[in-house]
């Protein structure tokens, strides 16, 4: 996570909150985002250095005034103006990552060597939102075979390894003392 992504999305998260319109700017941004990602005649075109930053911000005023917020509108031409634009997909992970935390959800990945039913993964849901007093818990679910067994758990970044892989490697590193 660049520092540069992790500030703007902060300032950005910042005028959402004060607004309470931390949704609506994370879909308007997940939109742009969208656009910037698979459009490659867009993405060409904001990326390019050879084309005028005032010819680029008439056409994102042109394009997005109608659709999306003025606060957002002004933060893609801040973006155009610091050089900064290349960074929206990181500014939009950093964005939810913050409003998450507003909304006091948790985030937790969940890696097992096999398929894991929806009650297990509710279960797992279940304690690590009391754990962390979350009010909601966002899982996500993966298949990792080389795990061999159990599971391991990812919440941001902190890896809570109950897998047979991870036992083992204790064990090697114990014996290689």
């Amino acid at each position: 996570m660049p520092l540069i992504d992790r500030r703007y999305a902060e300032a950005l998260e910042l005028i959402a909150s004060k607004n309470n319109e931390v949704d609506s700017f994370q879909d308007e941004l997940k939109e742009v985002v969208n656009l910037y990602k698979n459009g490659t005649e867009f993405k060409y075109f904001l990326d390019n250095p050879e084309i005028k930053i005032d010819t680029k911000k008439e056409i994102i005023k042109n394009i997005f005034s109608k659709s999306l917020k003025k606060e957002m509108v002004n933060f893609l031409l801040l973006l155009l103006d610091k050089g900064r634009i290349k960074f929206l997909p990181g500014i939009y992970e950093e964005f939810v990552k913050l409003a998450d935390i507003r909304r006091n959800m948790l985030n937790i990945t969940i890696y097992s060597a096999a398929n894991l039913d929806e009650s297990q993964i509710n279960k797992l849901r279940d304690k690590y939102g009391k754990l962390y007093n979350a009010s909601k818990v966002k899982a996500t679910a993966k298949i990792d075979p080389s795990l061999i067994g159990g599971i391991k758990v990812k919440i941001g970044d902190k890896v809570i390894d109950g897998s047979l892989k991870g036992r083992f490697e204790s064990i090697r590193e114990i014996l290689m003392k």
